[in-house]
């Protein structure tokens, strides 16, 4: 019925064109109603946008009908082609508006499409096909975008180490980092295909940080990967990552130089954590002094900053957490002065170390099968008793 109507709406418009063309449908990227900009398509038969606002889509059928991507630079391949942008479709008044999930870059360029033969029930008869590229400009001149700082700081990582954390000074761009990132070894070759080639979502929600995967097929021993290529990191071996200039901030800058972070490759590491070899040292009741665990390994800086915490009676304790030489030490301090009696140190069950260990439970053994229907992570507690001064 839907389809009907939406071809009966069609044929109403051209209809009422007849003898007369119709203007094409205009495409404006708008920072008036928002200044991170919204794509709005003007021009379109109102009876389409009626059935438009009374037909429910499906993300993937608003994409083709207004696709919304990355240009591509001028020496990417027709297959390097950027997905297709997330974000909110509506039908206004008089338009159809795109709003990004993530705000368009300053000083990037992308491409609009709206193509009325994607629209369900035109047929694809009496198609209108509107290319456009659009773009905020750039109110900065000169880069000023710097990489602060890479996790691990240790100088030794494993050979089956799982993540690299790239911290910058300022909002990186959409897109991922695999491109932008090289892992070289001590002969200055660079290792083939290292990383995972995931994108967009290894940003945290700032894009100050990019999450950098070691690839973890060829990391865990039996499967296909590792065998036909074994890991990217040789004991014994040093490795420098590098971060290419050419990587553009949220302006649409590259970065204001290469970054480069050494590592020497030590043994693999394919045991599970345990919180009894932990060493807790516990600050003086009605002081503020932080508690401080130190682990006889590093752990993963950025599941360190929320996967510990402490308690008492069962409720968790406010406080400020703090990380230490090399990821090795967790710090605690308290927001009210530590109160004398028993308490609980707490860890949830995603903690891991440099290779992907969890609590109980090593990266090399797991088969990836267990689920957890509630969504909450488990808790492993350790107790700790606070003296009074």
């Amino acid at each position: 019925m839907r389809g009907r109507l939406l071809r009966l709406a069609l044929l109403a418009n051209v209809a009422a064109c007849a003898g007369q063309a119709a203007p094409p449908p205009a495409i404006t990227l708008d920072t008036s109603v928002s200044a991170a900009g919204v794509i709005d398509v003007t021009g379109v038969p109102a009876g389409t946008l009626h059935v438009l606002k009374r037909t429910e889509l499906s993300q993937d059928v608003w994409a083709a009908i207004l696709r919304i991507s990355v240009r591509p630079s001028d020496d990417s391949q027709a297959s390097d082609a950027p997905p297709a942008m997330l974000g909110k479709y509506t039908v206004e008044n008089d338009r159809i508006r795109f709003v990004p999930a993530f705000p368009f870059d300053r000083g990037r360029q992308y491409n609009v499409v709206f193509d009325s033969a994607a629209i369900p029930g035109s047929g694809g008869g009496d198609r209108t096909r509107v290319t456009a590229t659009v773009g905020l400009p750039d109110d900065r001149q000169e880069p000023s975008t710097t990489v602060t700082r890479i996790y691990p700081t240790a100088q030794v990582i494993p050979e089956n180490q799982l993540r690299l954390y790239v911290h910058f000074s300022a909002p990186m761009g959409l897109r991922g980092g695999v491109d932008q990132v090289a892992l070289v070894d001590e002969d200055g070759r660079e290792v083939v295909d290292p990383f995972l080639p995931l994108d967009t979502e290894l940003w945290n929600g700032d894009r100050t940080r990019y999450t950098l995967f070691l690839d973890p097929g060829r990391v865990k021993r039996g499967i296909l990967p590792n065998q036909e290529m074994g890991r990217a990191l040789v004991p014994g071996r040093r490795y420098t990552l590098v971060v290419k200039e050419a990587w553009r901030d949220a302006h649409g800058l590259p970065l204001k130089g290469e970054f480069r972070c050494e590592y020497r490759i030590g043994p693999a590491i394919e045991r599970p954590l345990s919180m009894q070899s932990w060493k807790i040292d516990v600050p003086a009741g009605g002081t503020r002094a932080p508690l401080a665990v130190t682990f006889p390994e590093p752990l993963d800086h950025g599941l360190l900053m929320r996967a510990i915490g402490v308690a008492r009676g069962g409720t968790m304790i406010d406080g400020e957490i703090g990380v230490e030489r090399g990821e090795t030490k967790w710090t605690f301090t308290p927001r009210e002065p530590w109160q004398p009696g028993e308490h609980e140190l707490v860890a949830l069950s995603f903690l891991e170390d440099l290779a992907g260990n969890r609590i109980g439970r090593a990266f090399e053994a797991d088969e990836f099968s267990r689920s957890d229907s509630s969504g909450e992570p488990s808790r492993f507690t350790r107790r700790f008793t606070v003296i009074a001064r």
